[in-house]
């Protein structure tokens, strides 16, 4: 994992991955001095994350392109091109596609090193048959708590 102040090795380029139904391309600061993940998420219609809780990161999530409902604690809303949200950590929060083609999102999480739990999905090639498994590495090396399927 990279060192606090920096979400990579200095000079590394940005790489994608497929996790979750989606394609996440991990944006890199070639300088290695960015404190914050920055993931660029190409996402499907009806694709959603699971409802989730960190303790260790806030989310700032933007919308590019498409149209995404998100679940902020109580609050559900809907969001389209330029939308933004702030997903606090401890704040139960998700979010879904609603539209009808892919939609994209540019996600800040700060502080950085949490991209590396998307990198171990992909490298033990973990999907929705794993969901066990998948919250175990969850909580036990991210501090990230699974609470279960998206809502409807």
């Amino acid at each position: 994992m990279a060192e606090p102040g920096s979400n990579a090795p200095r000079g590394q380029a940005d790489f994608a991955l497929e996790v979750f139904g989606e394609t996440m391309i991990i944006r890199r600061d070639p300088a290695g001095g960015l404190n914050a993940s920055v993931i660029e998420e190409i996402v499907p219609p009806d694709v959603a994350a699971p409802l989730h809780r960190h303790s260790r990161e806030d989310e700032i999530s933007y919308v590019i392109e498409g149209a995404f409902r998100i679940w902020r604690g109580d609050d559900v809303f809907d969001i389209g091109p330029g939308g933004i949200a702030l997903l606090s950590r401890h704040q139960v929060h998700s979010f879904k596609n609603i539209g009808t083609v892919p939609g994209r999102l540019l996600t800040l999480i700060l502080p950085a090193g949490f991209e590396r739990f998307f990198e171990v999905v992909a490298e033990r090639r973990l999907g929705d048959k794993n969901l066990d498994e998948i919250a175990t590495v969850a909580a036990d090396q991210f501090g990230l708590e699974i609470m279960g399927l998206p809502p409807g």
